[in-house]
């Protein structure tokens, strides 16, 4: 290797390897978390319930473009906890702080799915550190499929 290509190839070690400058873009700010409370059942069937929740949960994630917290996710961080703490892996109350750090949000959304006398009602709220934010309700087919096909239209109207 002649001395001009050994000169290149170190040139280019050197800027390859250069430590980063100080006009490098900020990091990215954290993502909003939405969770989702458990919805409300009234006068209708428990499997239902949960698959329309499981629909909610899955409509605010396309809709908020944040990270969604859902009721599944706090059950399954509740369940991985009594176990480590079960067999010694953290103290209890380190335990639980995972949970809660998995249950925290900036934002919720609470709702209720019900049977009353005009039928099927869907109702859902987003709350935010400022209270009470946009809530909707509809009246919603009796079947799944029908009220899927609805869920992503309501939970637009929490954030247009």
């Amino acid at each position: 290797m002649t001395a001009r290509a050994l000169a290149a190839a170190a040139a280019l070690a050197l800027a390859v390897a250069a430590p980063a400058r100080a006009e490098d873009p900020a990091p990215a700010p954290a993502r909003l978390r939405v969770g989702l409370e458990r919805l409300r059942a009234s006068g209708v069937d428990p499997a239902l319930a949960a698959a329309v929740e499981a629909r909610v949960c899955a409509a605010i994630a396309e809709s908020s473009r944040a990270d969604v917290v859902c009721p599944a996710d706090v059950e399954a961080a509740a369940l991985l906890a009594k176990s480590a703490a079960t067999f010694g892996e953290c103290p209890p109350d380190e335990c639980m702080k995972r949970v809660e750090a998995v249950r925290r949000a900036d934002q919720r959304v609470s709702g209720a799915l019900e049977r009353g006398e005009k039928g099927l009602v869907l109702s859902l709220q987003l709350t935010g550190p400022d209270g009470p934010g946009p809530k909707v309700a509809e009246q919603v087919p009796a079947d799944l499929d029908g009220i899927a096909s609805r869920v992503p239209g309501l939970v637009k109207k929490l954030f247009p």
